[in-house]
């Protein structure tokens, strides 16, 4: 299953934070194998916030600034025919004990020949993830370039990341209308007392509470974003949460993941 987590919205949906947090819930409640790429680079990434500095120098370090291996290399590999299953496995940085694998990209991406490269070879690049993967996590950028529209159309369920900001929930759903027959939604850094909350928000456009999901603002999930610690964070508190707050977050953080999985089920 192909899932893309985009935003109508550049700044404060959290796409990239919300989507670690879906697939490693996902992991770590072992509803099965996923792989994590983003078809774009942003200062705070994937590899940013999953994994520890020490982590993050190995990996540019024994891929070269991932080079030889991860996203651009696997399109090369693609184009000319001669991936293999071993091959795309070698290109990931396994994570949770391999339940969770993180598909890296170039620091110096260029967006044009990505797109180019991209667009030749994203039908059999999904299906070589798919072949060894439960569910494809894509973080997609909002500017909705070729490549965008391409795992947009190409994805079994969009999440549609929103904030509480009026101005944006109704940019989106004036704008959007194709995107919401296979879209779900999720609101980062929720507060719950903000007026625009959950309730209102599904009153003002009509949306079924089965479709709409949230995560909470932590300050405990930002530090550990901050240190790339965020997969400790989960696992610490997916069982036992420690505090209040902590428990608030991962009560409404899981029932996020499972609306989510609940949907894929449905297309």
């Amino acid at each position: 299953m192909k899932i893309s987590f985009w935003s109508p919205v550049r700044n404060g949906a959290g796409v990239t934070t919300n989507m670690a947090c879906i697939s490693a819930l996902s992991a770590i409640g072992k509803r099965g194998k996923s792989i994590l790429l983003e078809n774009h680079y942003s200062i705070r990434g994937l590899a940013d916030i999953l994994m520890e500095q020490e982590e993050k120098e190995f990996l540019r370090e024994k891929g070269a600034y991932y080079d030889k291996t991860g996203l651009e290399y696997l399109l090369k590999k693609i184009y000319s025919g001669e991936v293999k299953g071993k091959e795309v496995r070698e290109a990931l940085t396994p994570l949770l004990f391999s339940s969770m694998n993180y598909l890296p990209q170039s620091r110096i991406v260029n967006k044009e020949v990505f797109d180019y490269e991209f667009n030749l070879v994203y039908k059999e690049l999904f299906d070589a993830l798919e072949e060894i993967a439960d569910f494809v996590f894509v973080d997609t950028e909002t500017n909705q370039n070729l490549s965008s529209h391409l795992i947009l159309d190409a994805a079994d369920l969009i999440v549609v990341n929103l904030t509480q900001n009026p101005e944006d929930l109704k940019f989106f759903f004036d704008n959007y209308e194709s995107l919401e027959k296979k879209a779900v939604f999720l609101i980062g850094n929720y507060v719950p007392e903000f007026s625009w909350n959950l309730a209102r928000l599904c009153k003002e456009f009509h949306i079924s509470y089965s479709r709409v999901g949230v995560i909470p603002m932590n300050l405990e999930l930002n530090t550990a974003l901050a240190q790339g610690r965020l997969l400790n964070f989960l696992n610490l508190n997916f069982y036992m949460p420690s505090g209040k707050e902590n428990g608030y977050f991962m009560r409404y953080a899981k029932r996020a993941e499972a609306m989510i999985l609940r949907n894929i089920n449905r297309t």
